[in-house]
């Protein structure tokens, strides 16, 4: 049995873990800290998630892999937000190397072309993905606007179940 992790790497992300069948088994913000005023990526927890689902996955004789949303900075972004945006997604590929777990890259793009297909888009993509989200997972815990990080997350998991599984996408 696979569990397959969708990580969307942002300070305000998630990480949301299915399995096989598409049944969320985990679903959480991404681990941080507080550093005086400031968030800061908690690098011990998001190592425990990882290895949790690598865990859970060989428990079961499968093994775990990621949908790791490949990021990149827009014109608008500040330098300190650009650079704290990098540095995290840097830290979740370097976790996912140092513990041996597969993973692919997607791009925004091509998850939210397949996984929001039907969905309006362009201001309204973020609402997009949590109506979407709730439709595939009646069940996720998406609450309050701070949670919408989750809904990618959980998109980006099923984006890489599907590919796995050799569906088109």
């Amino acid at each position: 049995m696979f569990r397959i992790v969708g990580i969307d790497p942002g300070i305000t992300g998630a990480v949301v873990v299915i399995d096989n069948n598409g049944e969320i088994k985990r679903s959480i913000r991404t681990p941080i800290l507080m550093e005086k005023t400031k968030k800061v990526y908690d690098l011990s927890l998001m190592r425990e998630v990882l290895r949790g689902a690598q865990h859970d996955a060989e428990k079961e004789g499968g093994t775990a892999m990621v949908g790791l949303e490949k990021v990149h900075t827009l014109p608008r972004d500040g330098r300190v937000g650009a650079f704290r945006f990098g540095m995290g997604y840097g830290m979740w590929q370097g976790l996912l190397s140092g513990l041996f777990i597969a993973y692919i890259e997607v791009t925004p793009q091509r998850w939210q072309g397949r996984m929001l297909a039907g969905y309006p888009r362009g201001d309204q993509t973020k609402t997009s993905a949590v109506l979407a989200a709730k439709g595939l997972f009646p069940h996720i815990p998406i609450n309050f606007k701070a949670d919408w990080g989750m809904a990618d997350a959980a998109l980006i998991a099923e984006f890489t179940r599907r590919q796995h599984r050799g569906e088109d996408i």
